[in-house]
C-alpha cells in the first residue's frame, strides 16, 4: 500500500494568501492631525494624569451633550510651559480652569488643546485642570469598529445609547489626554444624566442613583487604572439580574444589564460568563477587577472591552455549532490582555487582540478538545493577509480596523510559540507569569519578547522578527531526492531513521527542505504524519540553507500527491529536482 506523508505545519509559519502589491505602502499617508494624536511631545509628557471626573448630561432626541470634566494631574516638568489635552473639534469649549483659576490663553489645532500654563506653576505636584463643553459629538458610523457615539433606539421606542472610541479616541466626547501610554492612577469616576426612566452603567461601582422629574444621574466610579477608550457608559431601558461569583481569590458580582424583552434569553447565553471566568483565572490569574466585580451590557452594537462593563451585542447566539458565545469569551479575555495589561500605543496592539484571540482557541481546546480547536483556529486563520506587519507605526495612532492580523495572525504567533517550544508546562508558565509581573501596568511587545528570552534562556527575537515584524509568510520549499541523485547533493543529510546505519542506500526516502524568504536564524521544524498508519516525526530545525532528511523507507514512501492537513498553507511548495 502506497503511504501517504502529510505535512503537519503551524499554519501561522506559512500562511497565507494575500499580498500587497510590490513596491506599495500598505500605510495611508499619516498627517499633522495624526501625530497630534499619537506622539507624546514635550506638551502631554509634561504631566501625569491621575484621576477622572466627569459629568455629562447626555440628551439622545437631539444627539448632544454638556459635560464638565476635571482632569487631576501631576505636573513632572518645569521646562515645559505648555500642556496639551485634547477634545474633538467638534465639541465647543466654553471654559478651562486650572485650580479654580480661570485659563484665558489657550489655542486649538485639530482635536489638540494647547493650554499655556500659569507662571511658577508647581512642579512635582497635583493639580486640576477643568473644562466645560457642548455640542454634538461625532457618531459612531459602524460600532464598535468605527466609533464614536451610539444613538439608537431599543424596540420598545425608547433610546439606546452608548460609546464606543477604541482608536478614535475618548476626545471624542470627553477632554482628556487621549494617549494609552497614561492611565489615571486612581481611576475615575462617572455622572451621567439621561431621561426620565432610562438607566445608565458603566466602569467600576455604582456609586449613587438619583430621579428627578425629567432626569436621571447615575454615578459610577473605578479606583483602578483604566486606559481611555475604556472609559464608557450605556443609557437604555434596561432590567438588571445578578450573582455573587467565588473567584479563586475573591468574591465578587456579575451583574447583566439587559433590554426587558432578552431577559429570558440572556438568563441562559450569560450563564457560560462564569465557566470563560473561572477558565481564564486558572490560565492567567485571578479576575483583575474583583473589588468592582464583571458586568456584561447588551449594547446595540457586536461587543466591546470596555472595562468592568463589557458591551455585548451578539444576539444570545452560539458560534457555528459551538455551544459557546464567542463575545463573551472575546471580551472577558480582554479584561486581563487589552484592560489589566495596556500596550503603549496602537502599533502593539497584538498584546491586546493576538492574546484575547489566542485565548478563545484555549477556551475552546478546554471545552471541546484539541481537534475542535484546530478546526476552530483553522477557521480564523483563513481570514489572515499578511499585507502589513503586525506591529504598526508608531507615535501616530493608527491601527486599521480592516487588518484583523493582530487578532488571528497574533494568535497564531503565540500558538506557533507554543509549538516552538515543545514544552505546555513552560509555555504556559510564560504566560501566566507574564500577566502577573505585568498587570495594571503599561506594556510594549518588545517587553513580552524580552521576557520569553529571558525566561527560556534562549534568544527567539528571530521568531517574533518575522511574524510580527514583516508582513510576508516564509516560504517553505521541498521536494523528495531520487536515491539515484541523492549522492550528488551538497546539502548535509540528518538521519531520521531508526535501526539503520549512516549509510546512503536504498532503503532511505530522502525529503529536502528550505525555509526562503527568511533571515539566516530562522530555524523552524515540521512534522510529517503517515496517514496509514499515524506515524509522526518531528524533523530537527531546518533553516534557509537547506538540509535533507533521510527517512526510512520502510516506514515513509511517497506518491505525487501531498495532503495538508492545515489547508491555508498556501506558501509550501514543491520543488522539482
Amino acid at each position: 500500500m502506497l503511504r501517504k506523508i502529510i505535512l503537519l505545519l503551524l499554519s501561522v509559519l506559512c500562511s497565507i494568501s494575500l499580498f500587497a502589491k510590490k513596491g506599495s505602502n500598505p500605510y495611508p499617508k499619516f498627517a499633522r492631525a495624526d501625530s497630534l494624536h499619537g506622539t507624546i511631545a514635550p506638551s502631554r509628557a509634561c504631566y501625569d494624569v491621575r484621576f477622572y471626573d466627569i459629568s455629562v448630561d447626555v440628551f439622545p432626541e437631539t444627539k448632544s451633550i454638556l459635560g464638565e470634566v476635571s482632569i487631576d494631574f501631576l505636573y513632572v516638568d518645569s521646562t515645559q510651559k505648555v500642556m496639551q489635552i485634547d477634545l474633538s473639534s467638534k465639541l465647543e469649549i466654553n471654559d478651562i480652569a486650572i485650580d479654580g483659576v480661570r485659563i484665558e490663553n489657550f489655542t486649538r489645532e485639530y482635536n489638540g488643546v494647547f493650554i499655556k500654563l500659569p507662571e511658577n506653576f508647581s512642579v512635582d505636584k497635583e493639580h486640576r485642570l477643568t473644562c466645560w463643553y457642548r455640542g454634538n459629538p461625532i457618531e459612531a458610523v459602524r460600532p464598535p469598529w468605527e466609533g464614536g457615539m451610539v444613538w439608537k433606539t431599543s424596540p420598545s421606542g425608547k433610546p439606546w445609547c452608548g460609546v464606543t472610541c477604541e482608536t478614535l479616541g475618548a476626545s471624542c466626547w470627553i477632554p482628556c489626554k487621549d494617549h494609552l501610554s497614561d492611565e489615571p492612577e486612581r481611576g475615575m469616576k462617572m455622572r451621567i444624566s439621561a431621561p426620565a426612566g432610562l438607566t445608565v452603567v458603566s466602569n467600576g461601582s455604582l456609586v449613587s442613583h438619583e430621579s428627578g422629574e425629567n432626569r436621571e444621574i447615575w454615578t459610577w466610579q473605578t479606583n483602578y487604572p483604566i486606559n481611555s477608550y475604556n472609559m464608557t457608559f450605556y443609557i437604555g431601558d434596561f432590567i438588571h439580574f445578578g450573582e455573587e461569583y467565588q473567584g479563586i481569590e475573591a468574591k465578587f458580582p456579575l451583574n447583566y444589564y439587559v433590554l426587558a424583552e432578552d431577559e429570558e434569553k440572556a438568563r441562559v447565553s450569560f450563564e457560560q460568563a462564569k465557566e470563560v471566568i473561572a477558565f481564564y483565572e486558572d490560565v492567567y490569574g485571578p479576575y483583575p477587577w474583583a473589588n468592582e466585580g464583571y458586568k456584561l451590557i447588551e449594547s446595540p452594537y457586536e461587543g466591546m472591552e470596555h472595562q468592568t462593563a463589557i458591551a455585548y451585542g451578539n444576539g444570545f447566539k452560539n458560534f457555528k455549532g459551538l455551544p459557546m458565545d464567542y463575545i463573551i469569551v472575546h471580551e472577558t479575555a480582554h479584561e486581563w490582555w487589552g484592560n489589566s495589561i495596556t500596550v503603549d500605543d496602537y502599533a502593539d496592539v497584538f498584546i491586546h487582540e493576538g492574546f484575547a484571540m489566542y485565548s478563545e482557541f484555549l477556551y475552546v481546546e478546554r471545552k471541546f478538545g484539541q481537534d475542535t480547536a484546530q478546526m476552530y483556529a483553522d477557521m480564523w486563520q483563513r481570514t489572515i493577509s499578511n499585507i502589513r506587519p503586525v506591529v504598526g507605526p508608531r507615535d501616530v495612532n493608527f491601527w486599521d480596523y480592516h487588518d484583523i492580523d493582530p487578532y488571528v495572525k497574533g494568535a497564531w504567533c503565540l500558538k506557533g510559540l507554543r509549538y516552538l517550544l515543545d514544552n505546555d508546562t513552560l509555555f504556559f508558565d510564560i504566560v501566566k507569569s507574564y500577566y502577573q509581573s505585568r498587570k495594571y501596568t503599561i506594556v510594549t511587545v518588545k517587553d513580552f519578547t524580552d521576557f520569553v528570552n529571558e525566561k527560556t534562556g534562549k534568544d527567539y527575537s528571530w521568531y517574533f522578527n518575522h511574524y510580527l515584524y514583516r508582513a510576508e509568510a516564509p516560504t517553505l520549499e521541498f521536494s523528495i531526492i531520487p536515491n539515484e541523485k541523492i549522492h550528488k547533493y551538497k546539502y548535509p543529510i540528518k538521519n531520521m531513521a531508526s535501526n539503520i546505519d549512516d549509510n546512503l542506500g536504498n532503503d532511505l526516502m530522502y525529503l529536502y527542505c528550505r525555509w526562503k524568504n527568511v533571515d539566516d536564524n530562522f530555524a523552524i521544524p515540521f512534522v510529517i504524519f503517515n496517514a496509514s498508519d499515524k506515524t509522526e516525526s518531528k524533523l530537527l530545525p531546518i533553516t534557509n540553507q537547506g538540509v535533507v532528511f533521510a527517512l526510512d523507507n520502510k516506514v515513509w514512501s511517497w506518491n505525487q500527491d501531498f495532503y495538508f492537513k492545515w489547508k491555508q498553507l498556501k506558501k509550501v511548495k514543491k520543488k522539482d529536482k
